[in-house]
């Protein structure tokens, strides 16, 4: 509908100036969803590689995992040492390097623990051994569990009976 105005003795037909605006207003919508939809698309990007780099190191870490293997050689108790004492001595028969960072010698019977022991640089290379004397007052005809623990998170376990 055309609206007729007056100025100065003059007379104006507008056509709907109302057009003008829609076509501004669709403008700025559409950049305005271009630019979230680049943000959100960079987000889910970053993210999504996040995830990938933890899925990776997950992978890589349960596999190492798996080619740890430690056998036991000798054990030994020795009234010797300042109080009483036990050597453990260990091999790595696996493919990989592993790190040992605790022995926990448990009570067969009560499964009460006897003693912990922590390791910060007991590292076996295959094919290698480990040996370490943890003192603390066992009794004779003990039933003894021990558990060593590898910085991956295995578990290696045996039982001995103290003489």
């Amino acid at each position: 509908m055309h609206k007729t105005y007056w100025k100065n003795n003059k007379q104006f037909n507008l056509i709907n100036r109302r057009a003008l605006a829609n076509v501004v207003t669709s403008a700025i919508i559409l950049s305005a969803v271009s630019i979230m939809g680049v943000m959100m698309l960079g987000w889910s990007n970053s993210s999504l590689a996040t995830q990938k780099q933890s899925i990776e190191e997950v992978f890589s870490t349960q596999t190492n995992k798996i080619h740890e293997d430690i056998i036991f050689d000798n054990i030994w108790f020795s009234t010797s040492c300042p109080g009483n004492c036990v050597n453990v001595t260990m091999s790595n028969v696996g493919t990989l390097g592993l790190n040992v960072t605790e022995i926990k010698f448990i009570d067969g019977g009560t499964l009460a623990e006897l003693g912990i022991f922590t390791y910060t640089n007991a590292g076996i290379m295959p094919s290698e051994s480990f040996s370490t004397n943890a003192t603390y007052p066992w009794t004779s005809e003990e039933d003894i569990d021990i558990i060593v623990f590898t910085e991956r998170g295995n578990q290696f376990t045996t039982q001995v009976i103290a003489p």
